[in-house]
């Protein structure tokens, strides 16, 4: 019977159980765009059942900018969530690009013999983008391997949409953006993420929104309410808490250690944008903004290209951090949002108490919230209907967040004051005389009423 049991796996992937095998990942140096592209075309050659390569879209100088789907299923699952790594924003910054071919190549290999690996896989979608910025990793000078800016030498974490453009319609917002800005805003826009790290150099610290001072989006998006927070968003404690698990799970990040060109130091190994410099138009404060993705900056390391026999440091320092952070989309708080005949509802507004930002449902009516522990009320809104308003109890960050769905059942009521100024009551005895007069008697004499 064991002998018919392991022959099944062998022939059909189909497991009695999982073998806690490990995949080992070596690092041996810097990959060029074109080797880059040939080891995911590989990689997702030799593990069709659930991976795919394809491409974001193209560079100004018309690379690709590639990009790997696993998924255990060929349609997403509803509320599977999904979860975004994109690194080489800045192409001279390149720990992150060559982490993230490590990252597939470890999935990939790891999954139906590591039972971690493959419960990952199984209930979560995730993309893999090792580099934004081909032609800036591409581009030499007489003093660089690789320079920060695009062909155009425009800094791309510095040419997204802010809170100031919320209000257009996607067309407005692309409008005359970089090539590479405007593949990933429209990336963005048309998938569901939950989560999401965009992985530079030049530090070692995990650092949260908001990245742009000021930032006012309540008065330009319905998704905002008037929030007193500063320069921290409505969902400050949940990015803490995002911001913290990745640096506690790193080998040194949450020693907070020098930020590597000062003396200024990160507290856990984190800090907000706002806290550390200004960044405008950023792509961390844009995935916020603009749509229901959680978004932080991982700083892998001081030197943004450090010497090839590093990289294997980096990895293994990185490694459990990278994992950790994908497993946490699973404890979202999700559900669908129908109508009364029970039919999804695209669009709907899911408000949560004490939070100042709302998310939206997705085309099939799916919503998934990250929340710290903690009791919350929540309702759907769309239109002149609501749900009604439901309490959820969040435990455990590290568990499956509980499953919420609601159904729009009654006419929306909003709270409104009203405030009634009346005259205030006189003082003494009035007495009302033929003709109409009246004479009010008072300790001070007599009065007209």
């Amino acid at each position: 019977m064991l002998t018919a049991c392991l022959l099944l796996v062998l022939v059909t992937h189909t497991q009695c159980f999982t073998v806690n095998t490990e995949h080992t990942v070596q690092l041996h140096g810097y990959h060029s765009h074109s080797a880059l592209v040939d080891s995911l075309d590989s990689l997702a050659r030799d593990h069709t059942s659930f991976l795919t390569k394809y491409d974001i879209g193209t560079s100004t100088e018309g690379r690709s900018i590639p990009a790997l789907r696993f998924a255990t299923n060929q349609s997403r699952p509803l509320l599977r969530p999904m979860v975004k790594y994109v690194a080489n924003m800045h192409g001279d910054e390149a720990v992150g690009r060559e982490l993230m071919i490590a990252l597939s190549e470890y999935l990939a290999k790891s999954y139906g013999k590591n039972e971690r690996i493959t419960n990952l896989l199984d209930t979560t979608e995730i993309h893999i983008v090792p580099t934004m910025n081909p032609d800036g990793f591409e581009k030499k000078t007489l003093f660089s391997q690789s320079v920060r800016a695009n062909a155009n030498n425009k800094d791309l974490n510095r040419a997204f949409p802010t809170w100031k453009d919320l209000g257009q319609d996607r067309s407005e917002l692309t409008n005359g953006r970089e090539k590479e800005v405007t593949e990933m805003v429209n990336w963005i826009l048309d998938n569901p993420f939950v989560l999401s790290i965009n992985f530079h150099d030049g530090a070692v610290v995990a650092n949260y929104p908001w990245d742009d001072k000021d930032s006012k989006p309540w008065t330009k998006s319905p998704l905002f309410r008037d929030h007193e927070g500063g320069n921290y968003t409505p969902d400050h404690e949940e990015f803490v808490s995002l911001a913290t698990l990745y640096s506690t799970q790193h080998n040194n990040m949450f020693r907070g250690t020098s930020s590597c060109v000062d003396s200024s130091q990160f507290k856990n190994g984190i800090t907000n944008g706002v806290d550390w410099y200004v960044v405008t138009g950023g792509m961390q404060d844009f995935n916020y903004l603009f749509s229901n993705c959680m978004e932080i900056t991982i700083e892998l390391s001081c030197q943004k290209k450090p010497k090839e026999e590093k990289l294997q440091g980096e990895w293994e320092n990185n490694k459990e951090s990278l994992i950790s952070f994908l497993e946490r989309a699973k404890s979202a708080v999700k559900g669908i949002v129908t109508d009364e005949n029970g039919n999804p509802v695209k669009d709907a507004i899911i408000e949560v108490s004490d939070r100042s930002k709302d998310v939206v449902t997705t085309d099939r009516g799916e919503y998934w919230r990250i929340l710290v522990p903690g009791k919350y009320r929540m309702k759907a809104i769309k239109g002149n209907t609501q749900s009604d308003e439901v309490e959820v109890n969040i435990s455990d960050t590290g568990t499956e967040g509980p499953t919420v769905n609601l159904q729009l059942n009654r006419e929306y009521a909003t709270t409104t004051t009203t405030t009634t100024t009346e005259e205030p009551e006189k003082d003494g005895i009035s007495v009302q005389l033929p003709l109409g007069f009246c004479l009010r008697l008072t300790w001070g004499g007599l009065a007209g009423c």
